[in-house]
């Protein structure tokens, strides 16, 4: 009787785990590398059209989605990582030629995508 108590206890904590895991790992992983941090940085540096400083704080987030994406990838829908991934190069392109309201829209899909992940 026991042992099965312990066998139903252990799959109930592993169902839990597994429902919960995106975020159980995004939280840490994001608090440990301050991306949710960097592409509001992104963002503000885009508003206040200073294109050269968004450049910069871009390429600061995309090192940090480059650490980030290996946990992301056993954890979230391989689309949702293409997708940011894809976002990401628009961005870049968008940052580039000074586009603002592409640039906004852009920064905005993917911190809206990211804050997204392991709330469904």
């Amino acid at each position: 009787m026991i042992k099965n108590k312990k066998a139903v206890s252990a799959m109930m904590a592993l169902i839990m785990i597994l429902t919960s895991g995106c975020t159980l790992f995004k939280n840490p992983v994001d608090e440990r590398t301050g991306f949710s941090e960097s592409l509001s940085a992104v963002e503000e540096a885009v508003t206040g059209e200073n294109y050269d400083d968004a450049a910069e704080k871009l390429a600061v987030s995309m090192k940090k989605w480059e650490r980030i994406k290996p946990f992301m990838q056993i954890e979230v829908d391989h689309d949702i990582v293409n997708d940011i991934e894809s976002e990401f190069t628009a961005l870049s392109a968008y940052i580039e030629t000074r586009n603002k309201s592409l640039a906004l829209a852009s920064i905005r899909i993917i911190i809206n995508m990211w804050s997204e992940i392991g709330t469904k």
